[in-house]
């Protein structure tokens, strides 16, 4: 297991999570919980394939679309949440932001609420409104 609980200082990085918050909310002082960064190494097994990926010396696009990519995903699910999963599920989305939005289209209405526990990604609140729905 990876641990988890020792933290990186990333201070001086030029990290958007802990370097700009004196230019984000005018204080520098503030604990910011503003986007999904992490603040923890990434795991060995991770850093070896993207050595490895580095080391085939070409790096490009990549389609998603595909049966091994699909079938590697729902096996994932299958192993890690005991869910059946079929590949002709998957979609692609180019951002969270966007996915959630179609989301938001599909399964409520204009002008319904939709709840979202606090702290929140802010884009969570402009995406709700620009779907004219009413953040809760």
């Amino acid at each position: 297991m990876f641990d988890f609980s020792t933290p990186v200082n990333r201070y001086g990085t030029y990290c958007t999570q802990w370097d700009y918050v004196q230019d984000r909310f005018g204080q520098a002082d503030l604990l910011p919980f503003t986007i999904s960064d992490m603040d923890f190494e990434t795991a060995p097994c991770i850093q070896q394939a993207l050595t490895e990926r580095l080391e085939h010396g070409v790096l490009g696009y990549s389609r998603w679309n595909h049966d091994d990519y699909k079938q590697a995903v729902c096996g994932w699910f299958k192993r890690r949440y005991q869910a059946e999963l079929q590949a002709e599920d998957l979609v692609y989305g180019p951002s969270v932001i966007y996915i959630v939005s179609q989301l938001i289209t599909l399964w409520s209405e204009k002008d319904e609420g939709i709840l979202v526990l606090t702290p929140a990604y802010d884009a969570f609140g402009n995406m709700i409104a620009a779907n004219q729905r009413q953040m809760l």
